[in-house]
């Protein structure tokens, strides 16, 4: 239904273009016509393009301000704790929350086996968030940071944007109740290359 309700909009779009460069009778006016015709769905994607550029150059892609040695462990306040920042990237504990809501924290015992422990009080300096604008902005803002808890100091921060495209693309996009994606920086940062290029766990 969307496809064609897309396709009968642009057709009458150039059905009413072609009468209205009809009407223009000297040959600088019909291309005038043309141009404003050409510019009126493309203009504001190609400024929004541009400002994307903009942005993603000033503040987006991955940044660390700080690199912390000898980290025994650090809180990610809005996942399970995962044996993989026990086992594979070295730390001592890992701190989240748990499929109940309680925070969790996991262990690495001396004898290389795990330890699991619920509704205990976060211990680590260290934490990981991720905030993400309105998801309605033309311009969505996707920023992760390493923060030292006790100041809130900012050690590391990954920024990503999406761009939602033209007038005519977020159009065409909200007729699939979806928002569509005509631009990013890049790929998103993944919080292990984060964590692991900010927090130098303890050996």
């Amino acid at each position: 239904m969307g496809g064609l309700a897309v396709l009968l909009l642009l057709g009458f779009y150039l059905w009413g273009a072609y009468k209205i460069v009809r009407l223009a009778k000297p040959r600088w006016a019909k291309a005038l016509v043309i141009l404003v015709v050409i510019l009126i769905p493309t203009a504001d994607a190609v400024y929004g393009r541009i400002k994307l550029r903009q942005m993603c150059e000033a503040e987006g892609g991955l940044k660390v301000y700080k690199v912390m040695e000898g980290v025994e462990g650090f809180d990610n306040p809005k996942d399970e704790p995962l044996e993989q920042w026990l086992r594979i990237n070295g730390f001592k504990f890992i701190e989240g929350i748990d499929r109940s809501g309680k925070p969790s924290r996991m262990s690495l015992r001396a004898d290389g086996t795990i330890a699991l422990e619920l509704g205990v009080a976060p211990i680590s300096k260290y934490f990981y968030e991720d905030t993400h604008g309105n998801s309605d902005d033309i311009f969505y803002r996707i920023e992760k940071t390493i923060r030292v808890r006790n100041t809130d100091e900012v050690l590391s921060r990954a920024v990503n944007f999406s761009y939602a495209g033209g007038w005519v693309e977020r159009f065409v996009d909200s007729l699939y109740a979806a928002r569509g994606t005509a631009g990013r920086c890049g790929p998103d940062v993944l919080i292990t290359e984060l964590v692991t290029k900010t927090l130098k766990p303890i050996k």
